[in-house]
């Protein structure tokens, strides 16, 4: 939008509907996770691992399934906020590369998972050493006492989360 398309008499509140408090829990999330999910991160995570391939979808997918395991790609598609037709398209990429392979769900005769294959395991650890780099640098100056205390705290989050979502999913 061209400067010329503002209208200059326009009236509106510039400042931000959360007030300032850098010990709000909402900025201090939204923060974190902003910084995580952010392009320029994931980039630098997959030249520091050298990901064979250009295609953030297929660093992604390897992401998930190095933190979760395998997984149905339904799931993958959920958790990644991808159409299931798309997931196909990528893990049908992750195959050609031989990073990951469909195989049979245990649990269900129908069901297939997507699983990393051996390189795509061995990415899948570099990423997770990256990661605990970068939590590294972060963290440098806390001691291990503080670092502690932020896992514990974290760890409740995100379980008391997981169960919220689990009953509201139950009653929908």
């Amino acid at each position: 939008m061209a400067r010329g398309d503002v209208d200059p008499d326009a009236s509106a509140d510039l400042s931000p509907v959360v007030a300032q408090d850098p010990l709000d829990l909402r900025l201090s999330l939204a923060s974190i996770v902003h910084w995580a999910d952010s392009t320029g991160v994931r980039r630098d995570v997959m030249a520091k691992v050298a990901f064979p391939v250009d295609d953030m979808g297929m660093f992604l997918v390897v992401n998930q399934l190095s933190y979760n395991g395998a997984m149905r790609p339904v799931d993958l598609s959920l958790a990644l906020g991808m159409t299931p037709t798309n997931m196909s398209k990528i893990v049908g990429r992750l195959e050609r590369a031989g990073l990951a392979i469909r195989v049979p769900a245990p649990d269900d005769a129908r069901g297939v998972l997507v699983a990393l294959t051996g390189d795509g395991r061995r990415i899948g650890e570099r990423i997770m050493a990256t990661a605990e780099a970068n939590l590294r640098d972060v963290l440098t100056d806390w001691s291990a006492d503080e670092i502690d205390q932020l896992r514990r705290m974290m760890a409740r989050l995100a379980r008391v989360h997981r169960s919220v979502s689990e009953r509201r999913a139950g009653s929908a």
